[in-house]
């Protein structure tokens, strides 16, 4: 007797389902309590650790502030060290001076409270509210800084003009960082660096589920944070929660333990940089409470879902045995060469995956031979775009302006230096030379370039080349470099106070060749790194060449391969280095362009 496949489908949907909800009914209630453990107890070790390592950076960022005051020795250590020939006027003006230093880093980071610098005679000089020095003095926070000889020392909690109080006001509350002001072996004085409590706060005022607690204890068993603001800056052992330090061994861990007569469990970890631990609580209680809810439910739940499978396997198997019919169908169609007519099925199980698949292989195909042609049509536009850009009419007025000036004015011999540069520009820019050229022709190409920028920023920046003698006389694609300068100039040395460094630098590694453009300007911010190759990003930037880091990225791209391109690495208000790397190409070589 013959069998269907929709018959065999539902009576093997039937028995399947029946047997499995049978088993999952009994196994349920024991699974759900150890998953909603497991979740609360993952999730609250996901919120201990990005709590860290907020908090991390934060006092990274005022760590490093407080250890460019105690090396700098001009404004702070000269000043703090004793001198009993100078005069009245020199001890007012070096007193002005460490004012002043002290005053240009307040403002660094909008959380910072105050920051003290004091010598061991007495003499302080601050900026905000502080911790008056004598008081500080006498406190085992400083025997303690003393003893770590200019290393760091995390002082918790405490109002920001008294050690030992906390103020009954949050928002008056700092935690703070110090450290030694060392002349070689001898501490000469200590600055100390105050940040706002709700900084703290923030970071750990989390919302938990479960009316789960969590809060923050220094090295010494004290709350640096707490739910309840009773308990900040009191040790753990005066609290309902003495029971909780003993426990804590290790850097991280998760353990059960009753609290008050309560079972909780206890999620914990110690950062590496503080010695800070930061600990959770979860009541068991609320997670039982929710088994116990989703336990009374059990019951209701299989016949229900018996009934409603039961149908849905009617449905599906009439659905799967009428899709499969239909992909049949399309697949003729498609061997008969039929490459535009997509099938859509919507029947949401593998048949519908497999026309998903099926209609992304016809699309593929499809694609793959419009690619074909794209690809080599974008290739000759960008080839096109490349060799015939022009110098933009602004920046061509501007070094007409520029020659005019200097005819008007210096008469000198620098307008035909400028004028010879520009000449050179200008022929290499409208495609004269063909699409190749040796590297030595593009480090004089960019000595041109830049030899008018030295014009335009009035001795803004000094230039310096390093380029290896092997690789001169290798061929590479016109108009990869300057775009590169030209960026650094207008984002890293144009907006940077005082004269800048620009480094080019030239070597072969390995049948490579590997250019680095390096400039010590202002840098770039994450977010404008993630725009740099962004076609609408550079519409409003004036270029020189009119062509972008995009374009290049491209052009590199097509005529090398995939393999190869730009790299950028920028630290803000430190450095950029943009790393080109592409294949060596010799004498008389074109690549596959």
């Amino acid at each position: 007797m013959r069998i269907g496949i929709r018959t065999k489908l539902f009576a093997s949907f039937s028995v399947v389902i029946i047997v499995s909800l049978s088993i999952v009914s009994v196994l349920w209630y024991n699974k759900y309590y150890s998953s909603q453990r497991e979740s609360a107890e993952s999730f609250m070790s996901r919120t201990i650790l990005d709590a860290n390592k907020s908090l991390e950076l934060t006092l990274k960022d005022i760590d490093y502030i407080s250890t460019i005051i105690s090396l700098n020795r001009p404004n702070v250590i000269d000043v703090l060290l004793p001198d009993a020939t100078e005069t009245l006027i020199e001890r007012l003006e070096k007193d002005r001076k460490l004012d002043n230093f002290i005053s240009s880093l307040y403002g660094y980071k909008y959380y910072i409270s105050s920051i003290l610098v004091a010598g061991m005679d007495g003499r302080s000089y601050s900026q905000g509210a502080t911790v008056p020095a004598d008081e500080f003095m006498q406190s085992s926070w400083f025997r303690q800084l003393l003893e770590q000889r200019g290393n760091k020392i995390f002082i918790t909690t405490h109002a920001n003009t008294k050690l030992n109080k906390v103020s009954a006001y949050l928002n008056q509350n700092v935690v703070s960082i110090s450290r030694a002001i060392m002349n070689g072996h001898e501490a000469v004085g200590y600055v100390t660096i105050d940040f706002n409590y709700e900084v703290v706060e923030r970071i750990l005022n989390t919302p938990l589920p479960n009316k789960s607690q969590l809060f923050l204890l220094d090295d010494k068993g004290s709350f640096v944070y707490s739910p309840r603001a009773e308990n900040i800056n009191k040790s753990i052992s005066e609290t309902d929660y003495a029971s909780v330090l003993p426990q804590l061994n290790g850097n991280s861990g998760k353990l059960s333990m009753s609290i008050n007569g309560e079972e909780h469990l206890v999620v914990y970890h110690t950062s590496d940089y503080l010695n800070w631990t930061t600990v959770g609580l979860i009541p068991k209680s609320e997670l039982l409470a929710e088994s116990r809810k989703v336990a009374n439910n059990m019951m209701l739940i299989p016949v229900f879902t018996l009934i409603a499978a039961l149908i849905v396997a009617t449905i599906i198997s009439n659905h799967i045995t009428r899709n499969i019919g239909r992909l049949r169908h399309a697949m003729k169609k498609v061997s008969a060469g039929n490459l535009s007519d997509p099938i859509a099925i919507t029947s949401g199980d593998e048949v519908e995956e497999l026309s998903r698949g099926f209609n992304a292989m016809v699309t593929n195909l499809r694609v793959l031979l419009d690619d074909i042609k794209g690809t080599e049509e974008q290739k000759r536009v960008l080839e096109f775009k490349a060799l015939q850009a022009q110098i933009n009419p602004h920046f061509l007025f501007n070094t007409l302006n520029q020659i005019k000036w200097l005819a008007d004015v210096q008469k000198a011999d620098n307008i035909k230096q400028l004028v010879t540069s520009l000449v050179t520009l200008l022929h290499s820019s409208m495609g004269k030379g063909g699409e190749f050229i040796t590297v030595r022709e593009e480090q004089q190409y960019l000595e041109h370039y830049l030899n008018i920028q030295q014009f335009r920023y009035y001795d803004k920046f000094n230039a310096v080349f390093d380029i290896e003698e092997a690789i001169l006389d290798a061929r590479m694609l016109k108009f990869l470099l300057q775009p590169i300068l030209e960026n650094a100039l207008i984002h890293g040395l144009e907006p940077l106070k005082g004269r800048g460094q620009l480094v080019i630098k030239g070597y072969g590694d390995g049948g490579h060749i590997v250019f680095q453009v390096s400039d010590d300007g202002v840098g770039m911010e994450p977010e404008r790194l993630e725009t740099i190759f962004d076609h609408e990003a550079e519409k409003s930037q004036s270029r020189f060449s009119g062509i972008g880091l995009s374009n290049v990225q491209e052009r590199i791209k097509l005529h090398y391969g995939a393999g190869y391109g730009l790299q950028i690495e920028s630290v803000p208000g430190l450095f950029t280095t943009v790393t080109l790397r592409i294949p060596i190409e010799g004498e008389g070589e074109e690549g596959d362009a």
